[in-house]
């Protein structure tokens, strides 16, 4: 029932955003609002449910590209710069700043893993270094600079500008930024 719960929690905030009540999650579910508090003691529990679980899928599709031996180290560093989970506060820029400003508690831990989590950037860049794929660079500074472009593209009146999706952003970005590190080939 709990995952049955999330499920429809996911739809009802592509639907309603954040705002969406109990008892309308309750009633598309088929139950009462006293079953849905049986597993979760608020909404901000659906919500920290739904951060975690996102953050989980990004680290297994992770692992998944990493282990994945036909790609080539270019090819698995794009993936690491622009994976995203199959649903998540992270694509869609207008949830992403309605968490920002409703949950912080649960922006932190999406902040906190988009601070934090580089581990396997930083192993894919080294490799590719010692291969000769990429020239010498400053990690921390590139991450540092994805970091600041990523706020930047989810920053609520630049992505309603631009009018351009998260995904497509991320995907220009990262190229721009790989063929920053690419070793030059000179005819």
């Amino acid at each position: 029932m709990k995952e049955r719960i999330i499920e429809v929690a996911i739809l009802e905030i592509k639907q309603c955003g954040l705002k969406f009540s109990i008892r309308d999650l309750a009633s598309r579910v088929g139950i009462s609002t006293k079953t849905v508090y049986q597993y979760f003691n608020s909404k901000e529990d659906i919500i920290s449910l739904i951060v975690d679980q996102s953050i989980c899928e990004m680290k297994e599709k992770e692992q998944k590209f990493l282990n994945d031996q036909t790609l080539s180290i270019e090819a698995k560093l794009k993936q690491a710069l622009i994976l995203l989970p199959s649903y998540s506060f992270i694509l869609d820029i207008r949830l992403m700043h309605e968490l920002k400003l409703r949950y912080p508690n649960q922006w932190r831990v999406i902040d906190e893993f988009i601070n934090q989590g580089w581990d396997v950037f930083r192993l894919l860049a080294s490799e590719g270094i010692e291969r000769g794929v990429f020239r010498q660079f400053d990690m921390e500074l590139f991450i540092q600079v994805y970091i600041g472009a990523l706020y930047r593209l989810t920053d609520y009146q630049v992505s309603v500008q631009r009018g351009v999706s998260l995904e497509k952003a991320l995907g220009d970005m990262t190229e721009l930024l790989i063929e920053g590190i690419g070793v030059k080939k000179y005819s």
